[in-house]
C-alpha cells in the first residue's frame, strides 16, 4: 500500500473561533479531544443531601405506605366518603361510626386474645361430638311458647379438644346453619341457635380466649338481631335504606300485622329460661322495638342493665354490659343516662374481681391475678370509650372520683386514662401519680399505670391542659430511677421518655441517658433492642434536640454501646444519622461532634460483610456521603484533608464512598489553587498531599471504569496544581486501566479517551521517558482491547482522534495551556526531532486507518467503510495541509469516490462538511471546475445552441455531476434556485452579481423559469463539454493539457464569430459577467500582453500554451 507522509496545517484557533467553521467530529457525542474538559466534580461541590421529604422516603419501607390511604381502592373510598351525596341521616351516620370502631375494637381483641388450650363447644346444629341429656322442666304457663324449642334440646352433643382455629371453624358453621334456617323460613331454629351460642359465654375456661370468643358469638347474634329486624321491616312493607329506618319513620306507620310479629319476638324471647342468654337475644333484636309505639329504648337499656346484676361471673357481666353500651349506642336514644346506670352498676360489681371465689377459681385453673384481671381490659375500654363520648365532663368528674373510693383501682385507671378526653385526664395525671407512687396496688402494678399515664402525656405533648410538668417530674424521676428491674424500668422510661425530653434541659437528657446506660451494662439483651430503638427515635426527634451538645459528649455513644453488637446496633446509629442529617442543615465543624457521627457512620459500615444486599451498601454509601459533605472546616483545609483521611479509613468497604472521597480531595485542592494564586512551600505540599491521597485510594475501587474516570479528574487536578510527578502518574494508572473496560460501554470509552487524549496535549513529557511515551502506550492499550473484543470502531475512532492531538502536538503554539505548566510547545521548542517523530507517528497511524478501510472492503462491510472514509476524508480536510502535500489532496478525493461508491455513505454529513469547504480543495474532488462552471452559465446564445456530444459518459461522471449538483441543492427539493447558485459560486470564489445569476438560471432552463432540475443541469454540462476538442484532436493527456483544453473552451464562450479570436469588446463584457469591470488602459494592457501578432485581437489557443 501507497505510504502517505503527514503534513499538519498550521491553524489559527482564534480565527476559527470566531468563525465558528468548526468541522463535525467522528462522532457527534463525543467531545472533541483538543477541547478542555470541564468536569463537574471540579466545581464548588453541592449538597448530595435530600430536602428532609426526600430523605424520609428514600429510608422507609416501600412497603410501608401502601395501606395508609395511598392505594387506589382507599382513594376511591376516600372519595366516596367526601363527595358522595347525603343518602343517611345524622343518626345513620352515627351508627356507621360505631360499627367502624367496634370493627377496630374487636380485631385487636381477636390478635391479642388467643390460647393454645383446648376447647368445646356445645350445640344441637354441628354434626359429631359427644351426646348430652339435657333435663328438662317446664313451667305450665310458658310450656305453649317452648314446645317447638324444646325438640332441638334432645339432639344437644359436646365438641371437645377443639383448637383455636377449629373452634372459630365450629362457629363458622352455626353461622352457616342461622343463614340456612332463616332462608328455609325455620324461625324456631335460629332463635334456638342464637340462644345455644349464648349460652357459650357462660363458660369462662380457658380465661385467656374469652374475649375473642365473645366476638365471635357476638356476630351471630348481630346477623340475628339484623335478620329479625329486616323480616318485621317486610312484613310491615317498611323499605330500609342501607339495613336502617327511613329519616322520617314513625312507629304509626307500622302495620298491625307487623307489629304482632314484633311482639310475637319478644314473647318468645322473654320466655327463655337462663338469664344471660335471654339478656343477649333480647340486646340483639332491641332495634326491633323501634317497630313498637310508645317505646322508650333508655328504660329498656336501664332494664337490662340491671338484669346483668344477676349474672354472677365478673368476667361475663363485664362483656354483657360492654355489648349493651354498643346495642344501645346503635339505637341513637338521646337520653344517655342508661349509659352513667350501667358504669355504676359496673362499679357496683367490680370488687367481685378480687373476691375469694373468684381468687379459688384462679387457682384451680392456674392463673394469675394480673393476667386476669388484663382480660377485662377491652370490654372496661369500650364502656368507658362510650361514656366518655357522652360529652358530660361532670358524669366523668364523678367516675373518676368514685375509682379513688375502690379499694383496688388499678384496673379502672387503666381504662379512665386510655378512654377518658385527655383535656379531662391531664390536669389529674398529678394526683393520679402521687397516689401511685404512694400506695401498693394488687393485680394491676403500679408499673403498668406509669406506663400508661406516660404514653398519654407524651401523646399529648401540644396540650396545654396540663401545668405542672415541673412537680409532675419531682414525682416520676424518682420512681423511674429507682427501679431495678431492666423489663420494667425499660417500659417505663419509654412511655416516659418523650415527655421528659420536652420538660427537662440538656443537662438533664444527658442524665437520663446516663441512667438508661446505668440500668443495661454492660450489654441490653436482644429483646430490648426494640424499645431501646424507640428511646432513640423520642431522643433525636424532639423539638427542643440541641444536637451539637448530644454529639460532643459522651453519653449518647454509651447509649450506643449498650446495644447488642451487630444489626440491631447499627439500627439505631441508622435512626440517630438519618435524622440527624434530615434537621441539621449547617456546616459541621465541631470536631468532636464530628469525630462521633463519623463513629456513628462507622457502626454502620462495620456491620457489611459479603452477604450484605446491594440496596442496604447503596443505603449505608448515601448516608456516609451526606456526613461527608456536610463537614466544613471553613479555610482550616489541613483539618480537612485529615478528615478525608478519617473517613476512608471508616469506610473501605464503600466503593461510592471512596469514589466520592476522591472527587472531594480534588476540589479541596482545587479550592486552594484558586485561593493561591503561585504555591508557596506550604500549599505546595499540601497539594502534593492531596494528591498522594487520591492516587492511594483509587486502586481501592473494584469497578475500572470508576478508577479510570477518578485517575484522569486527579492528573488534571494535579496538573492545574503544578504537581507533574503526580498528574503523570495518575495518567499512567488511567492507561493501564484501558484493557479492563467493559467492552458493552463503547460510547463512554470513546469518551473517556478523547478526554484523556485533551489531557495529554497539555502534559509535557517526563525527561526520562522517551518522547509521546503516553500516547504510544495508551494507543497499545486501546488496540489490544479493541482486538480482544473486535472492537475495530473504536481502535479506528482512537487513531482518527490521536492524529488530531499529534496535529496540535505540531502547531507552533496550542490551543490551550495550563498556567505555570510549559507544555511540549514550549519544552521542544526548536526541536525537530520531536517533530519529525511526530510526523511519523500521525503516518504511521494513518496507514493502519487504510488498512482497515481496505480490510472492510473485502470483508464487503461498505456501510462501515463508508463512515470510516467519510471520519478520515474530514481528519485530513480539517487537520491537513493538503495544498502543501498533493498526495494527501488526492487521498481525500480518493476517500470521498470510495465513501459514496456503494451508496451507503452519510449525504448529510458529506454535505456540512462540503458547506464549508475551502474553494481552493473544491476541484480535488468534483470534475467541474470553476472554467466549467463559468462556461455553462454563459449568456451567448450561440452556446446554448451547440449540440452535445455522442459521447456516453461514465458512471463515475455522473456520479459526480450529481454531487456537484447536490452541494448546489442546498433545501434538498431536486431543484436549484439563483440563490443556490450564487451561494454555491461565492464558496468557489466566483462573485457575480444577483440579477447576472438569476439571468444564468432563467437561460438554462429549458422551461425559462429560474428553477432549474438535474436534468437541465446534466445537458447542459454535455453542451459544455462539446466545446472542448475532441479526444482525436488531443495528443497527451497530462494535467497541463488538460488544462489547456479548459482554458480553450472557457475562451471560446466570448468568441462571439467563432473565428478563433477574442476582441476588445468581447473581453470587455467577460470581465464585466465577473463583476471585474476594467478601465479601458487596463483593457488595452490586457490586450497587448495576450496578443501575441499585434493584431489587437487574442488567438485563444496559442496564448493558452503560452500561460501553461
Amino acid at each position: 500500500m501507497v505510504s502517505y507522509k503527514w503534513v499538519a496545517k498550521r491553524r489559527n484557533y482564534k480565527e476559527e473561533e470566531l468563525a465558528n467553521r468548526s468541522l463535525r467530529t467522528p462522532n457527534d457525542r463525543l467531545p472533541h479531544p483538543l477541547l478542555s474538559s470541564t468536569y463537574k466534580e471540579i466545581n464548588p461541590k453541592t449538597k448530595p443531601i435530600s430536602p428532609k421529604k426526600k430523605i424520609l422516603l428514600a429510608y422507609s419501607d416501600p412497603l410501608s405506605r401502601a395501606l395508609e390511604g395511598s392505594d387506589p381502592l382507599s382513594q376511591f373510598v376516600s372519595k366516596d366518603e367526601v363527595e358522595g351525596p347525603e343518602l343517611y341521616s345524622p343518626a345513620s351516620n352515627q351508627k356507621d361510626s360505631v360499627s367502624q370502631e367496634w370493627l377496630r375494637h374487636r380485631t385487636s381483641i381477636l390478635g391479642k386474645f388467643t390460647t393454645s388450650e383446648k376447647l368445646s363447644i356445645t350445640s344441637s346444629f354441628l354434626q359429631g361430638g359427644e351426646k348430652l341429656v339435657v333435663k328438662q322442666q317446664i313451667n305450665d304457663k310458658i310450656k305453649h311458647r317452648l314446645q317447638q324449642l324444646d325438640e332441638f334440646e334432645e339432639h344437644v352433643s359436646e365438641h371437645k379438644g377443639l383448637s383455636r382455629d377449629d373452634y372459630v371453624s365450629r362457629i363458622t358453621q352455626i353461622s352457616h346453619e342461622l343463614h340456612q334456617a332463616w332462608a328455609l323460613d325455620q324461625r324456631v331454629k335460629a332463635l334456638k341457635i342464637v340462644i345455644q351460642c349464648s349460652k357459650l359465654l357462660l363458660e369462662t375456661h380457658p380465661f385467656a380466649f374469652y374475649p375473642s370468643k365473645f366476638a365471635l358469638i357476638t356476630d351471630i347474634l348481630d346477623n340475628f338481631g339484623r335478620m329479625v329486624f329486616e323480616r318485621i321491616a317486610e312484613k310491615g312493607d317498611i323499605r330500609l335504606v342501607d339495613h336502617q329506618l327511613p329519616k322520617y319513620f314513625k312507629p304509626e306507620h307500622v302495620s298491625e300485622g307487623a307489629r304482632e310479629t314484633c311482639r310475637n319476638w319478644m314473647y318468645k324471647i322473654a320466655s327463655v329460661r337462663e338469664l344471660l342468654p335471654r339478656i343477649y337475644v333480647e340486646m340483639a333484636v332491641l332495634k326491633s322495638y323501634s317497630f313498637l309505639e310508645n317505646t322508650d329504648f333508655s328504660a329498656n337499656l336501664i332494664r337490662l342493665s340491671r338484669a346483668i346484676r344477676g349474672v354472677g361471673n365478673p368476667l361475663v357481666a363485664a362483656y354483657a354490659r360492654a355489648y349493651l353500651m354498643r346495642i344501645g349506642l346503635e339505637q341513637f336514644t338521646q337520653d344517655r343516662s342508661f349509659v352513667i346506670e350501667n358504669v355504676r352498676d359496673l362499679f357496683l360489681s367490680y370488687n367481685q374481681l378480687y373476691s375469694n371465689s373468684v381468687r379459688t377459681e384462679l387457682t384451680v385453673f392456674r392463673t394469675e391475678l394480673a393476667d386476669y384481671l388484663s382480660l377485662f381490659s377491652p370490654a372496661y375500654d369500650w364502656i368507658f370509650q362510650t361514656l366518655a363520648n357522652t360529652g358530660q365532663h361532670d358524669g366523668l368528674d364523678a367516675i373518676w372520683r368514685q375509682s379513688f373510693n375502690q379499694p383496688e383501682p388499678g384496673l379502672l385507671w387503666l381504662s379512665l386514662l386510655s378512654q377518658f378526653p385527655s383535656d379531662f385526664v391531664l390536669p389529674r395525671c398529678l394526683e393520679l401519680a402521687l397516689h401511685i407512687t404512694t400506695t401498693p396496688s394488687t393485680g394491676v402494678s403500679s408499673q403498668q399505670l406509669m406506663v400508661m399515664m406516660g404514653q398519654v402525656l407524651s401523646s399529648n405533648l401540644a396540650s396545654s391542659s396540663e401545668s405542672k410538668p415541673g412537680k409532675m417530674l419531682n414525682v416520676i424521676w424518682p420512681y423511674l430511677s429507682r427501679k431495678e428491674d431492666a423489663e420494667s424500668y425499660l417500659q417505663c422510661i419509654e412511655a416516659w421518655m418523650p415527655y421528659l425530653l420536652r420538660h427537662w434541659r440538656v443537662k438533664e437528657v444527658h442524665v437520663i441517658i446516663n441512667d438508661i446506660v446505668h440500668h443495661f451494662r454492660p450489654k441490653a439483651q436482644a429483646h430490648h433492642v426494640s424499645q431501646l430503638n424507640n428511646i432513640v427515635h423520642a431522643l433525636i426527634r424532639t423539638d427542643q434536640i440541641d444536637y451539637q451538645s448530644l454529639f460532643t459528649t459522651d453519653p449518647l455513644m454509651g447509649l450506643l454501646d449498650v446495644y447488642p453488637e451487630g444489626q440491631s446496633r447499627a439500627e439505631a446509629a441508622k435512626i440517630l444519622l438519618q435524622q440527624f442529617l434530615i434537621d441539621y442543615d449547617r456546616p459541621l465543624s465541631h470536631p468532636l461532634m464530628v469525630d462521633h457521627l463519623l463513629s456513628i457512620a462507622r457502626i454502620l459500615h462495620d456491620t457489611l460483610n459479603a452477604t450484605s444486599v446491594e440496596d442496604e451498601k447503596r443505603q449505608i454509601s448515601e448516608l456516609a456521603i451526606a456526613l461527608i459533605d456536610r463537614v466544613d472546616f471553613g479555610r482550616d483545609f489541613q483539618q480537612m484533608l485529615s478528615f478525608y483521611g478519617d473517613a476512608r479509613a471508616a469506610f473501605t468497604n464503600l466503593d461510592p464512598v471512596l469514589a466520592h472521597l476522591v472527587q472531594a480531595i480534588n476540589r479541596l485542592s482545587s479550592r486552594t489553587r484558586q485561593l493561591i494564586q503561585e504555591h508557596n512551600e506550604r500549599t505546595g505540599h499540601f497539594v502534593r498531599a492531596c494528591g498522594a491521597f487520591a492516587y492511594i485510594t483509587i486502586p481501592a475501587i473494584s469497578c475500572p471504569m470508576i478508577r479510570f474516570r477518578l485517575y484522569l479528574l486527579s492528573s488534571q487536578v494535579a496538573l492545574a496544581n503544578e504537581c507533574l510527578g503526580q498528574a503523570d502518574a495518575c495518567l499512567e494508572g488511567a492507561i493501564n486501566l484501558v484493557t479492563e473496560f467493559s467492552p458493552t460501554q463503547e460510547q463512554w470509552i470513546m469518551a473517556s479517551l478523547s478526554n484523556l487524549l485533551s489531557t495529554l496535549l497539555v502534559q509535557p513529557d517526563t525527561p526520562d521517558q522517551n518522547r509521546l511515551h503516553h500516547l504510544r502506550r495508551l494507543l497499545r492499550n486501546a488496540r489490544t482491547f479493541s482486538i480482544n473484543h473486535t472492537m475495530h470502531r473504536l481502535r479506528s475512532t482512537i487513531y482518527l482522534q490521536a492524529i488530531r492531538l499529534l496535529s496540535a502536538y505540531l502547531q507552533p503554539d496550542y490551543i490551550y495551556h495550563v498556567a505555570n505548566v510549559e507544555s511540549n510547545d514550549r519544552l521542544y521548542l526548536g526541536d525537530d526531532e520531536f517533530r519529525s517523530e511526530a510526523v511519523d507517528y500521525c503516518s504511521q497511524l494513518l496507514t493502519e486507518l487504510l488498512n482497515d478501510i481496505n480490510q472492510l472492503g473485502n470483508e464487503n462491510q461498505h456501510r462501515k467503510q463508508a463512515s470510516l472514509c467519510l471520519d478520515l476524508f474530514s481528519l485530513l480536510i480539517e487537520s491537513a495541509d493538503l495544498d502543501a502535500e498533493p498526495s494527501l489532496s488526492q487521498l481525500a478525493a480518493q476517500l470521498y469516490h470510495l465513501a459514496r461508491k456503494h451508496n451507503q455513505w452519510d449525504a448529510d454529513y458529506a454535505s456540512q462538511w462540503a458547506r464549508g469547504l475551502p474553494a481552493r480543495q473544491s476541484d480535488s474532488f468534483l470534475s467541474v471546475s470553476l472554467l466549467d462552471l463559468l462556461i455553462l452559465f454563459s449568456p451567448y446564445p450561440c452556446v446554448r445552441c451547440l449540440s452535445a456530444m455522442n459521447r456516453v459518459p461514465s458512471q463515475s461522471e455522473i456520479d459526480e455531476l450529481r454531487t456537484a449538483f447536490i452541494l448546489m441543492d442546498q433545501d434538498r427539493d431536486g431543484r436549484i434556485t439563483a440563490l443556490e447558485v450564487q451561494s454555491m459560486l461565492q464558496q468557489l470564489g466566483i462573485n457575480l452579481r444577483e440579477d447576472i445569476v438569476l439571468n444564468l438560471v432563467r437561460q438554462a432552463s429549458q422551461s425559462g423559469s429560474t428553477l432549474m432540475n438535474e436534468t437541465e443541469f446534466f445537458q447542459w454540462v454535455k453542451r459544455i463539454q462539446a466545446l472542448r476538442p475532441p479526444p482525436e484532436q488531443t495528443s497527451g493527456s497530462s494535467a497541463d493539457e488538460e488544462a489547456g483544453l479548459d482554458l480553450v473552451a472557457a475562451f471560446r464562450v466570448f468568441d462571439r464569430d467563432k473565428n478563433g479570436f477574442i476582441t476588445k469588446d468581447e473581453l470587455r463584457l467577460a470581465m464585466e459577467l465577473i463583476d471585474e469591470s476594467m478601465t479601458e488602459q487596463g483593457l488595452n494592457d490586457l490586450i497587448k500582453m495576450a496578443d501575441v501578432d499585434k493584431d489587437g485581437r487574442i488567438n485563444y489557443e496559442e496564448f493558452a500554451k503560452m500561460l501553461l
